[in-house]
């Protein structure tokens, strides 16, 4: 709640005006030309002595101003939107601008305010267009000065070891540098005991030190010469300029952030618009004006973008009295009422569920958290845990930072060892100590039951002073006692006695984690980085070592280490957004990592509109109506990392950028085995149809061939359309497909054809070759016969043949006729013999003959077509040379 001021004017308004109302705390909400006015809001009474100074200035300055003031409520949201709340009666109102200054209060306004000093109020009826309401004017003493009561102090402090060398050089040139800021704006400061107070008398000086305050820091970050230091802004109210200042503000100076000041949301909003307001957390109450807030520059665009990340106030707070909790980290209730002691170990990660939801729905879930906290109390974890959704998760992986803190995963640590639980051949068998009885004891146990467990446990411990579990046991029950010291020795003692690695590396990082919520920040950081050297696998140790230095204030220093833990194991992006242990660090934090969100961001929604064209290569290799065998079991997987992309996480980001790579592989890995199951389809009815033409290339009755040649070159003419084409292109890859059954029908008619053609072509040749040999066998057979009975005729006497010779001239043409018929007979099994023989080499002579000759041809074609493509090419390198000599030209 607050006043609002209606300015109304002609012509120009003097600057004057808008300086002295923003000098006594007025916020500008809304202004506009024409008509000429502007509402301005303000926090406190200051507004009456505005109205004094105005009204005395305008009695010697003539101003075309009216001015009305009445009650309001301003309300702001999230985003920094602004909208006000008044009676629809005053927002209907009209006013005609007078010729001189006129100021009118409402009544509900001078309620509680008709004592002010220099300052009284006349009941007068309103001008025409004014509400019907009591309206009154002020009536002012000059002689009174009316000074603005916004007067504010700045505390400084800076974080470190005083007795440190490097705070030494760090703190006072960086003093120095903030002392010549003091004498540049003429302002006081104090310093004493490592905290610097500075008064501020009007909100111009404020505005102006506050912007030379953080370019100065800016600078000095870019430079490298700053040193981490937290402030504050506060009303001065009735605080008195002095060194006590600190310790009277509701700060825990312990607890924030370095180089980002706070400041209530009213001097936030005061400040204008060269400063942005950085919420801390989210929190279901009605928050008002005086909470805190952070403020950073608005034109520095490497600190202005931050992810929007609220964390729920209930989680945040700190309950008076504790520290933080040793198990969960959380500081809203003591270790004896961790929730996690009564949970069950977590099997799965619950960081696997983190990666599944959506950054921007994060503060959503955050939002319904923080009111169950509201409704149901220290029940509210189990009413959240009990959920399956996206509040229940996050809580998970909250509650999970801390999982080797925790009682419930003890017994699981001790089988397992800090390694794989999934591994059965890394189980171990439970021993006979009385630690695991122990620990499950101290998970149902009350505070009011802890000294009694206590006696029996040091009982038991002095029966066994060996037992290394025993010695873990006390420790955690000292944690629940609050007793951090015990707690450590403890830990420590029991690391001394356990004679496995992994085991005394968990009980040294267990009391390194006594120091670190002690608030013994450096011991804890040294005992992590001792336990980091022992373990294969120092991801948890580095982790908390960073944790503590953001504890300490030092988050500035902990951004390279922060980038590098993310790059080596990304899982940890989203432990570093809602670790709550991180919250001294979060505006810093969450800067950062907007950085890396969006490099995360731009890359995966590179790799999604990869993934469509992946998408539609896929359908079109493998259509669905197809039924690939491949294409079930891809399609799977293709819409498991396709609904990644409607999840805004960057785990999920990470995974879309990993997987779409080996997706595409694997996709053109089985386009490529089509394409060669195809190409090698193509190579085999090659080779049948290279069979096939080698038959037929020799045969005696080419009339005959021509159907049988006429499928031939149909073939030939997909052949050779195929060998043309490049089968990695999807429509060619399709068509060829298509082709290939026409192949295969041309294929069996052509081998049915063959069939027939080679019998008669083998018969043919059978009967030549045989023809050939009777022809002759014959001719011989016959010219060898006349020529023997010659000589018996006419020589037969001098021969002793005379019974021949007379034989043969008593039955000259029967000897004849038997001797032909002999000769035939014999003529033709000898051509039959022989061509059974000959004939198959004979025929592969001439099949061979016919390919060679095909063979030679052939290469003169291909020949002749690299001459004519090697004229064609040179004559375009000609033309090119000519055009470019024509260019140079």
């Amino acid at each position: 709640m607050g006043h609002l001021l209606w300015l109304s004017w002609q012509g120009n308004l003097p600057q004057a005006i808008n300086q002295t109302l923003e000098n006594y705390g007025g916020m500008r909400v809304y202004a506009l030309d024409d008509p000429a006015q502007a509402i301005w809001f303000f926090f406190t009474d200051d507004v009456f002595l505005v109205l004094a100074r105005l009204i005395i200035w305008g009695n010697f300055n003539e101003l075309h101003v009216c001015i009305e003031l009445f009650p309001g409520r301003l309300q702001l949201d999230r985003k920094g939107d602004i909208s006000l709340l008044m009676d629809a009666s005053l927002q209907n109102q009209e006013v005609l601008v007078p010729e001189k200054l006129e100021v009118w209060v409402h009544a509900k306004s001078c309620e509680n305010h008709t004592c002010m000093p220099g300052i009284e109020f006349e009941l007068k009826r309103g001008r025409r267009g004014m509400t019907n309401v009591n309206w009154y004017q002020p009536i002012v003493d000059m002689r009174m000065p009316f000074a603005s009561t916004q007067s504010w102090l700045i505390v400084l402090h800076p974080l470190g070891n005083p007795l440190d060398k490097e705070f030494v050089d760090g703190w006072y040139g960086m003093f120095k540098r903030i002392a010549d800021l003091f004498q540049h704006h003429k302002i006081k400061s104090i310093a004493e005991d490592y905290f610097v107070i500075v008064s501020i008398e009007n909100l111009t000086m404020l505005r102006g030190f506050m912007r030379d305050f953080l370019l100065l820091v800016h600078d000095m970050d870019a430079n490298g010469t700053s040193w981490p230091c937290v402030s504050a802004i506060v009303d001065r109210g009735n605080l008195n300029f002095s060194a006590d200042v600190p310790q009277k503000i509701n700060l825990h100076w312990d607890r924030l952030v370095s180089g980002f000041p706070y400041v209530s949301y009213r001097n936030a909003y005061l400040l204008g618009k060269g400063f942005m307001v950085k919420d801390l957390h989210f929190t279901g109450d009605q928050m008002t004006m005086d909470e805190w807030c952070n403020i950073q520059l608005a034109d520095h665009d490497d600190r202005e973008e931050t992810l929007p990340i609220l964390m729920p106030g209930k989680l945040t707070e700190t309950i008076e009295g504790t520290t933080e909790c040793f198990f969960c980290g959380l500081s809203s209730h003591k270790s004896i009422n961790c929730p996690t002691r009564g949970m069950k170990a977590e099997i799965d990660s619950p960081w696997d569920d983190m990666a599944n939801i959506d950054l921007y729905s994060m503060n959503g879930s955050f939002q319904k958290m923080e009111k169950i906290f509201e409704e149901h109390g220290a029940n509210a974890y189990s009413e959240i845990l009990d959920k399956e959704d996206e509040g229940a998760f996050m809580l998970r992986a909250i509650l999970d930072i801390t999982k080797y803190c925790q009682l419930r995963n003890v017994h699981r640590i001790w089988l397992y060892r800090l390694k794989d639980p999934d591994l059965e051949d890394r189980r171990h068998e439970r021993d006979e100590s009385y630690g695991w009885e122990i620990i499950n004891n101290l998970k149902t146990y009350h505070e009011s039951d802890l000294y009694q467990f206590n006696k029996k446990l040091l009982e038991i411990v002095d029966e066994h002073p060996r037992d290394p579990k025993l010695q873990t046991a006390l420790g955690f029950l000292a944690i629940e006692k609050q007793d951090y010291e015990t707690a450590s020795q403890s830990f420590l003692r029991a690391a001394m006695l356990t004679s496995n690695v992994p085991l005394e590396a968990w009980n040294e990082f267990l009391a390194a984690r006594t120091y670190e919520v002690q608030g013994s920040f450096a011991n804890a950081i040294q005992q992590y980085h001792q336990v980091a050297r022992i373990l294969p696998d120092p991801i948890e140790c580095r982790y908390r070592a960073l944790v503590c230095r953001v504890k300490m204030g030092f988050a500035e220093q902990t951004i390279d280490e922060m980038l590098e833990l993310i790059k080596l194991y990304p899982e940890l992006f989203n432990r570093f957004l809602i670790d709550p242990g991180l919250e001294r660090g979060r505006v810093l934090i969450l800067s950062t990592l907007h950085g890396v969100w969006i490099e995360a961001e731009q890359y995966a929604t590179a790799e999604q509109q990869r993934l469509k064209e992946l998408r539609n290569k896929f359908d079109a290799w493998f259509p669905p109506d197809e039924g690939h065998l491949f294409r079930s079991t891809f399609n799977s997987k293709l819409e498991s990392v396709e609904s990644l992309g409607e999840v805004k996480n960057y785990i999920a980001y990470l995974k879309i950028i990993e997987q779409r790579p080996i997706l595409e592989e694997e996709l053109n890995s089985n386009i490529e085995k089509i394409v060669d199951e195809l190409r090698n389809r193509y190579k085999a009815y090659l080779n049948d149809l290279q069979i096939v033409r080698d038959e037929f290339s020799w045969f005696p009755f080419p009339v005959a061939m021509r159907d049988f040649g006429r499928s031939f070159n149909d073939a030939a003419e997909i052949l050779n359309w195929a060998y043309s084409h490049d089968f990695n292109d999807v429509n060619i890859y399709k068509e060829a497909s298509g082709r290939l059954k026409d192949l295969g029908a041309l294929r069996k008619d052509l081998r049915m054809r063959l069939h027939s053609l080679q019998l008669v072509r083998d018969g043919t040749l059978f009967a030549m070759t045989m023809g050939k040999t009777f022809f002759i066998t014959e001719i011989v057979g016959l010219v060898l016969s006349f020529i023997f009975l010659c000589v018996v005729f006419f020589f037969g006497s001098s021969l002793h043949l005379e019974w021949l010779s007379n034989m043969i001239s008593a039955n000259k043409i029967s000897i004849l006729e038997v001797l032909v018929v002999v000769i035939t007979v014999m003529a033709l099994g000898i051509a039959a013999l022989r061509t059974t023989l000959v004939f198959d080499s004979r025929r592969d002579a001439l099949v061979a003959k016919a390919k060679k000759k095909r063979e030679q041809d052939q290469q003169v074609r291909l020949a002749q077509a690299k001459e004519k493509n090697r004229v064609k090419k040179e004559a375009a390198r000609l033309e090119r040379m000519a055009e470019r000599e024509a260019e140079l030209k």
